[in-house]
């Protein structure tokens, strides 16, 4: 039993380096039993993990996959970034999305998203949706609507307390329409790589990312997902 253990655990490692182009990168394999969330979230923490990586499962419809599953267990519970990676990376991440409510948990996914790709296009998207009625032929209210958003929008990135140089090379979009469909439609124009999510927050995109939406929106995304976890202090700083 301890042979073939340790013989699987020599293959993963063979195979694991084979995959890591740079021989400067360590890399270490570990073999554990019991639920996998629980065993991903153990490694994770006694190894200081920066940032927990799964692939999507082939055999499950996406929306299974991630509802109620071991992939929703460690976004619930991980203290770090989860990226849902959909296909084999060929070069660095060059156009990553954020999607922004405005609320602390997107906040958070901006400065990840800064932080960790300072030499990527970044934009952020808006999506705003009001019934369509309350704004044809009124000239007011649209304004007015307008000029909250915009007001919002100030107000956020204010709060993201961004430096100076990271806001300049940030790409803004409001776009109306529903959140899913504003951001699938961006993501095919713009050849997206990355689309990046905070998630936990008293928000609209938590139950974008958790509930039926996520469904949608993860099963028509072609690009990777990245999953910021919102801490706990996030909404009272931001």
């Amino acid at each position: 039993m301890l042979d073939g253990l340790q013989a699987a655990e020599s293959r993963l490692h063979a195979r694991l380096r084979a995959e890591v182009a740079d021989p400067d990168i360590p890399v270490e394999t570990r073999l554990a039993t019991g639920a996998v969330s629980q065993a991903v979230l153990e490694a994770s923490t006694a190894c200081g993990a920066d940032l927990i990586v799964t692939g999507i499962s082939r055999h499950d419809d996406i929306g299974d996959f991630l509802i109620g599953t071991t992939v929703e267990r460690m976004i619930r519970h991980a203290h770090a970034p989860v990226l849902i990676v959909k296909e084999k990376t060929q070069h660095h991440y060059r156009r990553v999305l954020v999607a922004t409510d405005f609320s602390g948990c997107s906040a958070q996914a901006l400065r990840t998203a800064m932080a960790a790709f300072p030499a990527a296009e970044i934009t952020l998207v808006h999506a705003y949706h009001v019934p369509l009625e309350a704004l044809r032929g009124r000239e007011g209210p649209a304004a007015a609507l307008q000029a909250r958003i915009a007001y919002d929008l100030d107000a956020f990135l204010d709060r993201t307390d961004l430096p100076a140089d990271a806001r300049d090379r940030l790409d803004i979009n409001v776009d109306y329409g529903e959140v899913c469909e504003v951001v699938c439609n961006h993501v095919k124009l713009s050849e997206t790589d990355l689309a990046v999510i905070g998630t936990h927050g008293r928000s609209a995109l938590t139950v974008a990312v958790l509930g039926s939406t996520a469904r949608a929106l993860l099963s028509r995304l072609d690009c990777d997902v990245l999953l910021v976890r919102q801490q706990p202090q996030a909404d009272a700083a931001v």
